[in-house]
């Protein structure tokens, strides 16, 4: 996204490949795709009007479902494909202590039984989202959701930094969403889609100051 003194290079030879890729992705997808957001997007999978779902893994609970699922026995899992590194997104739910609890002992020794090794497992052949690697790779979990030890390869593949963690960084995840969409229709390619984006988010990080360190020189 940015070099060392965080000037755009997402319109670079790497980005470019990566929308195109994108765009041709999205021209396999089912109707609408553009429009779809998180359910809409897990909902076609599970439909069976898609073939591949990349996204969270909390698909996999709902996968052999027969009540929410018409691709029951039907699905393989492979972690993330290799371009120029792994780098498996992470997101998801977290547990905290606010700073104005009033029994805090009380919650670390709940967070400390909800995360412990066997309390983990329990949690996993519940059908929710494990915190351990060695949850992932436990023969009774692996018997039960073949898919665990495939999201335990993926998960030493996880940035949490896959998006720049800086503030304004919704603002230009915003712009560079609305432009790419332009390019996915096709009212405009990729690269320029790209290009004309270096401008606009070059004046957000210049009014977020991020190019002040310079100002003297």
């Amino acid at each position: 996204m940015f070099d060392s003194n965080w000037r755009p290079v997402f319109n670079g030879p790497e980005g470019v490949q990566a929308g195109e890729t994108l765009k041709r992705l999205m021209s396999c997808s089912p109707e609408g795709v553009g429009s779809f957001g998180f359910g809409e997007m897990k909902n076609s999978f599970l439909q069976g009007r898609a073939a591949m779902f990349l996204d969270s893994t909390v698909v996999a609970g709902e996968v052999n479902n027969p009540a929410k699922s018409k691709v029951v026995g039907k699905v393989g899992w492979a972690p993330h494909p290799k371009g120029v590194r792994r780098g498996s997104q992470t997101g998801g739910f977290g547990l905290a202590i606010p700073r104005n609890g009033r029994n805090p002992e009380a919650a670390f020794l709940l967070l400390q039984w909800l995360t412990s090794k066997d309390v983990d497992k329990m949690i996993a052949l519940a059908g929710g989202n494990p915190s351990r690697f060695s949850t992932h790779e436990d023969p009774e979990i692996n018997e039960k959701m073949p898919y665990m030890k495939t999201f335990g390869i993926a998960l030493q593949y996880a940035d949490p930094d896959w998006r720049p963690i800086i503030p304004v960084w919704g603002e230009i995840n915003q712009l560079m969403g609305t432009e790419l969409s332009k390019a996915i229709s096709g009212e405009k390619s990729i690269k320029d889609a790209l290009d004309g984006l270096v401008e606009p988010v070059t004046e957000i990080m210049d009014k977020a100051g991020y190019y002040s360190w310079n100002a003297g020189r």
